[in-house]
């Protein structure tokens, strides 16, 4: 059993459609559940999601219907494993880390490390336009100088008592309005640069994060890796942004310091298991852009 969730779309005027349909040879031993107030076989938007379940390996197919699906990131989509539990696992090994400047490394020592957190780059790019990159992997080119000229975020799983802010500055139309993760900041196809970036964490839980942003300017002027809340921009305010990259982590608490013990020796406690699920696939057919 399984659920795919329609999580998020980069598309802001028109959330693409998502059709979910079963290869017709696997159609009786497949079955889907809709969520309520959905039309069978279509997911139209964020928060939309089918129950599936198979009694054998079966082929189910997803096609994304509607202005802007060729975007890498115009929809987010998870597939989670319903049935059954994993059986306690070895702890897994530690992702490789973006490299960090001292003070946020040793804040980092502090934490004991934190768990790196998913998060997800999309932009647009002067002369290679819309890309999409993982934490921790460059937005754009560091040694060269193509512009950003717009950028958005997505955060699968995002906790509901914790957001990201960021913003943009456009040269010639300065500083625009703050967004929050899903939404799109600054242009496409208008040659329009980026001179400033802004990002912090926001909400209940966001000491419970930590952003680390990266960001390199047209003249060579390079920031980070610094920890958010950060507000960058090149030395005369011209430099146009061709790099970000981003690093989200779950900063481990802290344990408060022991008490004095009362004997001689404290008794040891036990390790705490670790368990990790076991991540299901999906197989997707190539996209079709369609009129709506």
């Amino acid at each position: 059993m399984f659920a795919l969730r329609y999580v998020a779309t980069a598309i802001s005027y028109s959330a693409p459609r998502v059709i979910v349909s079963v290869d017709p040879d696997n159609a009786q031993v497949v079955k889907t559940l809709f969520s309520p107030n959905a039309v069978a076989g279509v997911l139209r938007q964020p928060g939309d999601l089918c129950v599936i379940t198979a009694e054998s390996d079966a082929l189910v197919l997803i096609t994304i219907l509607g202005e802007g699906c060729d975007q890498p990131d115009a929809v987010t989509l998870e597939l989670d494993r319903l049935d059954r539990e994993v059986p306690a696992l070895a702890a897994p090994a530690r992702r490789p880390a973006l490299a960090v400047a001292p003070d946020v490394a040793a804040q980092n020592d502090e934490d004991d490390g934190g768990r790196a957190v998913s998060l997800r780059l999309a932009g647009h790019v002067e002369r290679r336009g819309d890309l999409f990159v993982g934490g921790g992997e460059w937005l754009g080119d560091p040694n060269g100088t193509a512009r950003i000229e717009g950028f958005s975020l997505q955060w699968p799983k995002r906790p509901a008592n914790v957001d990201i802010a960021y913003g943009c500055a456009l040269l010639g139309l300065g500083r625009m309005p703050d967004v929050i993760v899903g939404e799109y900041v600054g242009t496409r196809m208008k040659a329009r640069a980026i001179n400033g970036v802004t990002f912090s964490l926001i909400g209940a839980d966001a000491e419970k994060y930590s952003l680390v942003v990266e960001a390199r300017f047209s003249d060579g002027t390079h920031f980070g890796p610094t920890l958010a809340p950060v507000d960058l921009r090149g030395p005369t305010g011209r430099e146009h942004l061709v790099a970000l990259r981003l690093q989200l982590t779950e900063v481990k608490a802290r344990k408060p310091a022991p008490e004095a013990p009362r004997v001689a020796v404290a008794a040891p406690q036990p390790a705490a298991q670790i368990h990790q699920r076991k991540p299901a696939r999906i197989f997707r057919a190539p996209r079709i852009a369609a009129a709506m």
